[in-house]
C-alpha cells in the first residue's frame, strides 16, 4: 500500500521551500526526472518531469546497492546468516573456477566487510579483467567474475581500510545466491521488492545469469521513496516489519574505517554504513547522475530523487538550501495549492520546430559524435505530425519516431536489445534537425543535432557509466547481451 498523501502545511512543512527546489533543480541544469518527499508518513510532494512518469522503471546505478544490502538484512534477520560469516565459507567451492586461488585474506573476508566496502583493497577492485569476467559465458556452472575477483587479492587486511568498492556487492549478493539457491532478483522480489511497490524490476546481469548487486536495477521512484521510509521508519512498512531495528541501526551506521580516497564532496566525507553514505543531513542511498534515497531522521522526512545530473554534490546542496528551512515553518493552503499545479505540469523542455525542411533527409556521422562508430548514418522521413528517425547501425536500420514538440514513444532494437525510447524534435530555423531521445528506463538521453554539411551528431547527454553503446543500459529484448 502505497503512504497516505497530504498537504505540506499539514505536515508543517511551508510549500514555497519545495517550490523553490523545484526551481532549482530546473535552472542549475539538474535535468531532474521525478522528486517525492514525505513527512511524517505523509507524501507531500509527488512528481515527474514528463515523459518521466509513475509508472515507468528506470537504472538508479549504485542505488541498486542500497537494494542489495536490505535483501541481505533479510538473511540476517532470518538468521540465515550473520555479518561475521566469512565469505567463502558461504559461497560453494562448485561457484569459483576451477584453479582459482584464495587467498589468505580473502579467507578472512566477512560479509558485513563487503556491506562496508571493507574489502582491504585500497581502490575499486572491478577492474578491467572483472568486467571482461563479466561478459565470458561459463560452460561447467561456475562464476568466472568469482575468479577474476579472487585474482586481484586485497592490498590490506580485511575490515582495516575503506574504498568504494564494486566487488564487495557483487560479492554481497553472490552470498544470496548461494544461501538462499535463489537469484538476487528471484529472492528480493517476494520477500521486499514486491512489499515496497516495486513492480516489474529488471536488474542487469552478467553472461552466466547473475545480477550485478552493485548496480543495473530498474526501479520506480515510489519504490525509492518506499525504501527511504522503510528505513526512517526503523525496518516497518505498511504496518509490517519488513526489516529489524537493529538491522537498520546497523545499516545505516558509519563504519568509522579510514578513506583511502578521500572525497572533496562533503556529503561523500561522513562515513558509510552497509551501502548507505551517512551525510551531513541524515544518510542516503545514491546512484550516479543523480538517484537519490534521502532519509532524515531529525526531520522525520524521506525523499526519493532520480535525474541526469553530473553535479550529485550540488543537488543535495539545494534540498540542504530550500527544503530544510522549510521544515516546521509556516505555510498556507494558497501555497500548497501552487505546488500541486506545480506537480503536475512538470515537464523537460521539448523539443519542437522553429522552421521548416524537407519531408526527406539523410546523414553521415559527424566526427564528435559519442555514440559507438557503428551509428554510422542517420535518415528522417515525416510521418504524419511526427517523423521518423531511422539510425543505421552497422547497416541494420533502427527507426525511432519523433514528435514534434510531443514526446512520443518508440523502442530502439539493436543486436538483440530492446531500449524503449521517447523523442521529440523538429526543423530549426537554420536548416538543421535536432531531436532529443530520452532513453526512458535509463537517466540518460541522446542529442540529435544535423549540421549543413550533411552530417549529424549522435551524442549522450552524459556518457552511460557501462559504455557507449545504448546496449549496454538495456534490460529487454529476446537476445540480450551480458551487461556489465
Amino acid at each position: 500500500m502505497p503512504l497516505p498523501t497530504s498537504s505540506p502545511s499539514a505536515q508543517h512543512v511551508d510549500a514555497r521551500g519545495v517550490l523553490a527546489l523545484l526551481d532549482a533543480l530546473e535552472a542549475g541544469g539538474h535535468d531532474p526526472h521525478s522528486l517525492l518527499v514525505a513527512r511524517h508518513g505523509h507524501v507531500i510532494a509527488r512528481g515527474w518531469w514528463a515523459p518521466y512518469s509513475a509508472d515507468r522503471n528506470q537504472l538508479v546505478y549504485s542505488l541498486s546497492k542500497s537494494f542489495t544490502a536490505a535483501t541481505v538484512g533479510l538473511l540476517v534477520d532470518a538468521g540465515r546468516v550473520a555479518l561475521e560469516d566469512k565469505v567463502f565459507d558461504l559461497i560453494p567451492a562448485t561457484e569459483v573456477p576451477a584453479g582459482a586461488e584464495i587467498h589468505e585474506r580473502f579467507t578472512r573476508l566477512t560479509l558485513g566487510h563487503c556491506l562496508t566496502m571493507a574489502t582491504g583493497h585500497e581502490v575499486d577492485a572491478w577492474t578491467a579483467a572483472v568486467g571482461k569476467a563479466a561478459r565470458t559465458p561459463s560452460d561447467d556452472g561456475t562464476d568466472p567474475v568469482l575468479g577474476a575477483i579472487l585474482a586481484n587479492p586485497p592490498e590490506q587486511e580485511p575490515g582495516t581500510v575503506w574504498a568504494y568498492n564494486q566487488i564487495a556487492t557483487y560479492l554481497a549478493g553472490a552470498v544470496v545466491r548461494a544461501v538462499t539457491g535463489d537469484g538476487l532478483l528471484e529472492f528480493a522480489r517476494p520477500r521486499l521488492l514486491d512489499p515496497l511497490g516495486a513492480h516489474d524490476v529488471r536488474w542487469h546481469r552478467t553472461a552466466t545469469g547473475r545480477e550485478l548487486g552493485f548496480s543495473g536495477i530498474h526501479v520506480g521512484s515510489d519504490a525509492i521513496l518506499a525504501l527511504a521510509q522503510t528505513h526512517l521508519d526503523a525496518g516497518r512498512w505498511d504496518g509490517e516489519q519488513l526489516l529489524s531495528p537493529e538491522w537498520v541501526a546497523r545499516a545505516v551506521a558509519p563504519s568509522g574505517l579510514p578513506n583511502t580516497e578521500a572525497d572533496p564532496n562533503p556529503d561523500w566525507a561522513q562515513g558509510y554504513g552497509c551501502s548507505f553514505w551517512n551525510a551531513r543531513h541524515g544518510y542516503r542511498g545514491d546512484g550516479a547522475y543523480g538517484q537519490y534515497a534521502i532519509v532524515l531522521p531529525e526531520e522525520d522526512i524521506a525523499i526519493a530523487i532520480t535525474s541526469e545530473a553530473v553535479d550529485m554534490q550540488a543537488v543535495l546542496e539545494l534540498v540542504w538550501a530550500h527544503l530544510l528551512p522549510a521544515v516546521d515553518r509556516d505555510g498556507d493552503a494558497a501555497a500548497d495549492d501552487d505546488l500541486a499545479d506545480r506537480l503536475a505540469a512538470l515537464q523537460v523542455p521539448t523539443p519542437a520546430s522553429t522552421g521548416t525542411g524537407p519531408d526527406e533527409a539523410s546523414w553521415t556521422r559527424a566526427g564528435d559524435s559519442t555514440l559507438p562508430e557503428a551509428y554510422g548514418a542517420a535518415s528522417l522521413s515525416r510521418s504524419g505530425a511526427a517523423y521518423e528517425l531511422v539510425l543505421d547501425h552497422d547497416g541494420t536500420k533502427a527507426p525511432i519516431t519523433v514528435g514534434d514538440g510531443a514526446w512520443t514513444e518508440s523502442v530502439l532494437a539493436v543486436d538483440g536489445a530492446e531500449l524503449p525510447v521517447v523523442a521529440a524534435g523538429g526543423w530549426q530555423e537554420d536548416g538543421t534537425f535536432t531531436a532529443d531521445l530520452r532513453l526512458i528506463e535509463t537517466p540518460h538521453s541522446v542529442q540529435v543535432r544535423t549540421h549543413t554539411d550533411g552530417t549529424v551528431t549522435l551524442g549522450w547527454r552524459e556518457v552511460p557509466l557501462h559504455g557507449p553503446d545504448p546496449v549496454n543500459v538495456a534490460v529487454r529484448g529476446p537476445a540480450l547481451p551480458a551487461q556489465t
